[in-house]
């Protein structure tokens, strides 16, 4: 190469040459390369060649000094990097815009080289000469270089991660800082590689160069021998490694954050190699797996701090729990091995993580910098004999970038031209966005595809492929290998790569053992424990206490990969772009080769030929007029005085500038190749000719100030003594101030140990809540097996208390001393007595309530009024309930309307594929084996959170914009008599008014029904008022889930009283008002009782005593009157099972009816059983009664049913509708009656057309879980998804992004999905415990799987839509 200004042979810009076809591009960019000259330029592009040799002078000081200051050194110096970085420069001066520089090419062709050049100018130039800064920005090369880099095939210094390293500046052009992300560092190379390819240099270089007495301690081999460094028996050459172990140690020292660490990051190192030596053998046939020699782990234990004995259980075992017990379960050889690679995998690639947190602490900017520079150094263009997803995902990063590129230099181009009016030739180009498409597509794209069958519990590589072949088939840049079903090959835009599936979704899913995490995270070295600390989740309020949870929602490496992808080329978009493309003339990396196959390919596909031909053709620089003008109309001879247009056309003519080479648009005007450097020339020229009248002026000025000061030397002498008692006093000041900062320091220190203190203190008490909330987490691991046991010890015991009570009564009846009424009212004051010395189990107080379940809330009504929380009718303990509640994040203050989500979060049962697992510290955690996901909280916890923040501010925004409940009745009713006037509804909300701005609970507003005005014959509603006196065995009725009295018991209390009768409505008992709650919950045991009920009487039937002291009601807002009518009716089994098809619960209230099920028609939710086979069930079971006995095919049912005013008997109503679907929301679970109380499945009759299901009332949605069973694989579901979100209002449950959501669009009438209660709107939240789906993944997990599904699903917003 001759001297800095030499251009060269040849074109070095090849928009200049005559001939553009392949033969003129080869020979000109040939004779350039052999005469040292790598670089030439075609307008915005660079192309660089490798010459795979050293090229002295080439990055000399005195050559950064020449580029440094030209003028204009892209047309005044020959091309080179520092050109490109000049531009970029200069460029974020002038035009005040961030810039970047993208760095582009294949595998080998010398990108990271060309990044470390373009990085030099960039810090020497905007440096005050060898700052800190600019030595710690030089310095992260050696180190990101030995941690980043490894030989492969194609190149001894190939990067494995992509980078985007970003300068930061202010507005004076002065270097600030700089940040460094990362992108997919290539885990896998640390447990294998390829032939001829060796692992990251920094294994090499620290096992090479730690002394003898730290190989001695730590128990590392030498080089030779260790397994994950030979797996090829590569040999190894020192002098391509980057940099030696001196230099590496150097280089972290300048870092601040990694020089006290470096021990450790070498122990972390070493601890991934001795891990690699480990080798296992099968104990028995089964393959249980044990270490062949204790000492490598040994030793790799000794290195990360923990104890050998649980790092080897951990690694050849697994704690799992099977009922209530944990048991060991041995790991066969090959899955212990994936467990020690993913142990090793992951201490490096933390370490890694490390490493460049670490440098972007000690270089980036605390404060806002004006601009930045970027530099895109990402991994070349690959293609090996065998391709794997990291491979795919690189490839995939480079078509990104060049569609960028696309973009940059064509279409964007062309769009501007068309919109200007400006005329060109058709321009071709080579567009790569159907290969974008093919691997990105949301829908079937390859990774898209990839991240969905990592969901399914069969899913594998084959079912993989399988689907991507079948997705794909007739895609002409797709094509499957016919000799082996596991490849297949894309045709990227240099080239077509064939890619290997096997192993795609293991790597995907990434998996490292839990066992292993926490003993990382408890080692005694507080370095490693740092590594594997999870990072704290964002407060869900903002302001301190509880921590977001986790979300079990799969993320695989690509999903990862994807999303930073994307915000780097959102981030490249918004700034000014400069491109390297980087080639290789020969693939056999030697030097003075020059491969004409080799070069033509890599200038088609990475787009250089097209971009001289389009350079040529069109115009590179757009300028508005208003920019020529202001930017150039003074520099120019007999500048134009006119505007727009025509003054920038005599511009350009006045500075000689050839018509051909500009075109004026409408807005702007377009400049050929070198008209814009030639109009800068002269800016600058101008500039330099007033900078030299300038100079003159101040050389003047300094000539009379020197005259002046020697006029006064005299003076000046009897000033030096005052001068140098100025200066000590100086010296002093100095002096004092350095003091003052040495005390300010101290005082820092002082504040930050502090600090520590108080965050290790926090920590300490965040682990202790932690502890604490475990409590409530550890309920619901255990509730339903106790339960169980529970429920069957009282029941054994209620059997053994009836049979010594019935004894009792036998031969009490002969002996008693007192009246039946004297011996009732000494026991009720004797169990008020047991009630409140706390000796009063829940047990008996249901033993004495009354038959249908009414049960005895507390000894007074005193007692019932202080328990606050009775109001919310829990279904789990209260203290469970609020302290869980508390753990999800709420204020039991604030938030005790939404305490029913820590109520059903309690209730919900274990998430399907889920397993519990034990760690080696005692902790119990959940593992997913499909996903290979690890939780250390209950997967349903962050969904239950997630719920809870969205209901709470649903309720704030509603309250905010002052909207109140459903209004209540305006008149006040009338108290019963000796009581005062209560407001209606009073006692339901805990006694406070409502102010119309009470919080309501959330399920009296889902069930809150549109008020219809009643149609048909005229009913009357009453309202009675009566006294009962409490017998021993209680009120003596049966009610239903609306307390409406469908059985009286002879002889009881209702019966001896005789005012109330058969259908009668309880709304209030001892002047408490029920307001949609039951009896049994509000109603406190006494001796009397004061009842209030309604009832509805035709107009046309005479009066009755109690009607003449009945009140007359007017109409009831919102409500219609509604009566009990009696039917009899004749049900039959199927013949098959012996089937019934429907559900009660103990109270013989029927809650479930099968739709294609023997009683459909017959039987509807709601109905309450009186008599089977005229026999009263006199509080009998039904199910007791019709399994003590032969059953018949046949039974003859009396049931009671609720109807409005004028409904048809049994006739369906819209009411009736409405009602089943109120009891699916509640979610009352009930068993099928059969005759082996199996679940039902669907009927072999044929299917009965049925009305189409109302429209569910907009309100508040409703939670609840649904449970599908698919027996075979082409089992039918009978649900359609929604295909967008256009039918969803996602505002109404705070959901954001572009994600579809999982909407119910249609179910078939019949289907199994209309049986397990899906309806149209429903938002599928989770399947099986896994969160966070999209529609299409909910519809392959349904499609393709079998067996069980558990669905939680909300009912929403939803807009009716055409069926699918």
């Amino acid at each position: 190469m001759g001297s800095i200004g030499d251009f060269g042979p040849g074109a070095s810009e090849l928009t200049s040459l005559e001939s553009v076809e392949d033969d003129a591009l080869l020979q000109n960019t040939r004779l350039r390369y052999e005469k040292g000259h790598i670089y030439t330029r075609s307008g915005r592009l660079l192309l660089a060649v490798n010459p795979y040799r050293t090229l002295g002078g080439l990055y000399s000081d005195a050559s950064l000094k020449a580029y440094k200051s030209a003028l204009q050194p892209q047309s005044d110096l020959p091309p080179h990097v520092y050109a490109v970085a000049a531009a970029a420069y200069t460029g974020m001066m002038q035009d005040t815009k961030s810039q970047s520089v993208i760095i582009s090419g294949e595998s080998g062709a010398g990108k990271t080289e060309t990044a470390k050049i373009l990085l030099q100018y960039l810090a020497d130039v905007s440096t005050a000469g060898q700052s800190d800064l600019h030595t710690r920005v030089l310095q992260t090369n050696p180190i990101m270089e030995s941690f980043g880099c490894a030989k492969t095939v194609w190149n001894n210094n190939s990067s494995r991660f992509g980078k985007f390293l970003t300068l930061q500046f202010n507005s004076t052009g002065k270097m600030q800082g700089a940040f460094m992300k990362t992108y997919l560092l290539e885990k896998s190379r640390i447990v294998q590689q390829s032939k001829d390819e060796q692992n990251y240099h920094v294994l090499y270089t620290v096992a090479n160069g730690l002394s003898a007495d730290e190989k001695k301690e730590w128990c590392i081999p030498p080089v030779e021998q260790i397994k994950y460094l030979n797996l090829h028996q590569t040999k190894l050459q020192w002098e391509q490694f980057p940099c030696t172990y001196a230099d590496l140690c150097t280089a972290m020292t300048c870092i601040p954050g990694l020089q006290p660490v470096q021990s450790g990051c070498w122990k972390v190192l070493m601890a991934v190699l001795s891990l690699g030596n480990a080798e296992f053998k099968s104990t028995n046939d089964d393959g249980d797996a044990v270490f062949v020699d204790d000492s490598p782990v040994a030793a790799a234990a000794k290195l990360l701090s923990c104890q050998p004995e649980q790092l080897m259980k951990a690694i050849t075992s697994q704690m799992i729990k099977a009922g209530l017990d944990w048991i060991s379960k041995p790991n066969t050889t090959a899955v212990a091995k994936g467990v020690r690679d993913a142990l090793a995998k992951a201490l490096y690639s933390k370490l890694f993580i490390f490493i460049v947190d670490s440098i972007n602490e000690s270089l980036i900017f605390g404060g806002e910098s004006r601009f930045f520079i970027g530099a895109v150094d990402i991994f070349g263009f690959e293609c090996f004999p065998k391709n794997s997803l990291e491979q795919l995902c690189i490839n995939f990063a480079n078509e990104k970038l060049q569609r960028m590129f696309t973009e940059a230099v064509f279409e964007s181009v062309l769009a501007e031209y068309r919109k200007e009016g400006i005329d060109v030739a058709d321009m071709k180009y080579v567009d790569n966005a159907q290969v974008v498409d093919l691997i990105e597509n949301k829908e079937n794209g390859v990774l898209s595809l990839l991240s969905e069958e990592c969901f399914f519990p069969n899913g594998s590589d084959s079912s993989y492929i399988t689907k991507l072949k079948q997705a794909h088939k007739k895609n002409d840049r797709f094509s499957e290998e016919r000799m082996d079903p596991n490849l297949f090959t894309i045709d990227h835009y240099p080239g077509k790569v064939t890619y290997d599936s096997r192993g795609f979704l293991e790597k995907n899913k990434d998996p490292l053992s839990q066992d292993l995490t926490v003993l990382m995270q408890f080692s005694d070295d507080d370095f490693v424990a740092s590594l594997f600390k999870e990072k704290a989740q964002p407060e869900i309020h903002g302001g301190g206490g509880v921590r977001r949870f986790k979300s079990a929602k799969f993320i695989g490496v690509i999903d990862a990969f994807r999303k930073s992808l994307i915000e780097l080329v959102d981030t490249l978009k918004g700034t000014k772009t400069h491109f390297i493309r980087c080639v290789k003339p020969n693939m056999t990396k030697e030097a003075h080769k020059f491969v004409d196959d080799v070069m033509l390919r890599q200038l088609h596909s990475s787009g250089v030929v097209g971009a001289i031909k389009a350079t040529r053709q069109g115009f590179p620089d757009h300028l508005k007029f208003q920019e020529v003008l202001a930017r150039f109309k003074l520099v120019v001879p007999k500048g134009s005085s006119k505007n727009g247009a025509e003054g920038v056309k005599e511009l350009l003519k006045n500075a000689g500038i050839d018509a051909a080479r500009f075109r004026v648009g409408k807005t702007k005007v377009f400049l050929g190749v070198g008209a814009l450097d030639e109009l800068e020339k002269k800016r600058m020229e101008y500039i330099a000719r007033n900078v030299v009248s300038m100079q003159t002026c101040a050389r003047r000025y300094l000539a009379k100030k020197k005259a002046h000061q020697l006029r006064e030397e005299k003076r000046l002498a009897e000033q030096a003594k005052r001068m140098e008692e100025e200066r000590k006093r100086h010296e002093e000041e100095e002096k004092l101030r350095k003091a003052e900062e040495a005390r300010v320091a101290a005082e820092l220190a002082e504040q930050t140990k502090r600090e520590e203190e108080e965050t290790k203190k926090k920590e300490g008490e965040e682990q202790d809540r932690q502890k604490r909330f475990q409590r409530a987490r550890q309920l619901s691991f255990e509730r339903r097996a106790g339960r169980k046991k529970r429920e069957e010890e009282e029941a054994k015991k209620r059997d053994e208390e009836t049979k010594k009570e019935e004894a009792a009564a036998l031969s009490a009846v002969g002996a008693a001393a007192l009246t039946d009424g004297q011996a009732y009212s000494k026991k009720l004051d004797d169990f008020h007595q047991q009630v409140n010395d706390g000796q009063v189990t829940d047990t008996e107080m249901m033993n004495v309530a009354v038959v249908s379940d009414i049960g005895w809330k507390g000894a007074s009504e005193a007692q019932a009024q202080e328990d606050v929380w009775a109001q919310y009718d829990f279904k789990c303990a209260v203290s469970d309930v609020l302290e869980y509640a508390e753990y999800l994040g709420m204020d039991i203050k604030e938030d005790a309307h939404l305490l029913w989500i820590a109520d059903e979060a309690l209730q919900a049962p274990e998430p399907q594929g889920w397993e519990q697992r034990l760690d080696p510290k005692g902790g119990v955690y959940y593992y997913h084996p499909t996903t290979g996901m690890s939780l250390n909280q209950h997967p349903l916890d962050h969904h239950y959170q997630q719920f809870y923040l969205q209901m709470k501010a649903q309720y704030d925004a509603m309250y905010a914009k002052g909207e109140e409940p459903p209004s209540k009745p305006t008149e006040q009713e009338e108290a019963p008599a000796g009581e005062a006037p209560m407001p209606y509804g009073q006692e339901a909300f805990g006694g406070e008014e409502d102010d119309g701005k009470k919080k309501k609970g959330l399920f009296n507003k889902m069930f809150s029904r549109p008020s219809s005005a009643a149609k048909g014959q005229i009913e009357e509603s009453y309202e009675l008022s009566v006294t009962l006196e409490r017998q021993q065995d209680g009120l003596g009725i049966g009610l239903t889930l609306d307390n409406i009295i469908v059985e009286v018991e002879p002889g009881g209390s209702v019966h001896a009283q005789g005012e109330l009768q058969y259908g009668d409505q309880i709304i209030a008992v001892d002047g408490k008002m029920l307001a949609g709650k039951m009896l049994k919950d509000i109603i406190v045991p006494q001796k009397r009782h004061n009842l209030v009920v309604r009832y509805t009487r035709m107009s046309s039937q005479p009066k009755s005593p109690r009607r003449e002291r009945a009140k007359k009601l007017g109409a009831q807002v919102g409500a219609a009157p509604r009566r009990i009518e009696e039917l009899d009716i004749v049900i039959s089994r199927e013949p098959q099972t012996g089937r019934l098809g429907f559900g009660i619960d103990p109270m013989n209230t029927v809650v479930e009816v099968e739709p294609n099920g023997p009683v459909a028609g017959q039987l509807k939710v709601g109905d309450k059983i009186v008599a089977v086979d005229d026999n009263l069930l006199n509080f009998k079971r039904f199910i007791d009664v019709v399994n003590s006995v032969d059953w018949s095919s046949s039974h003859k049912l009396r049931i009671a049913r609720l109807r409005g005013t004028g409904a048809v008997p049994g006739a369906k109503t819209g009411g009736d509708k409405r009602r089943s679907a109120d009891f699916t929301k509640g979610k009352r679970r009930s068993s099928f009656t059969s005759k082996d109380d199996a679940p039902p499945s669907p009927s072999p009759q044929k299917e009965k057309a049925r009305p189409q299901a109302p429209k569910r009332p907009t309100g508040m949605p409703a939670l609840r879980e649904v449970r599908l069973i698919k027996e075979y694989d082409d089992t039918k579901i009978g649900a359609v998804f929604h295909r967008s979100d256009d039918a969803f209002d996602k505002s109404f449950f705070n959901v954001e992004g572009s994600s579809v959501q999982p909407i119910i669009k249609k179910v078939d009438v019949g289907s199994k999905a209309e049986t397990a209660g899906l309806v149209p709107g429903d938002v599928v939240l989770s399947v099986n415990g896994i969160s966070g789906l999209s529609n299409f993944q909910v519809v392959e997990m349904l499609r393709k799987g079998m067996g069980v599904f558990n669905l939680v699903v909300i009912s929403g917003v939803y807009k009716v839509t055409a069926s699918a």
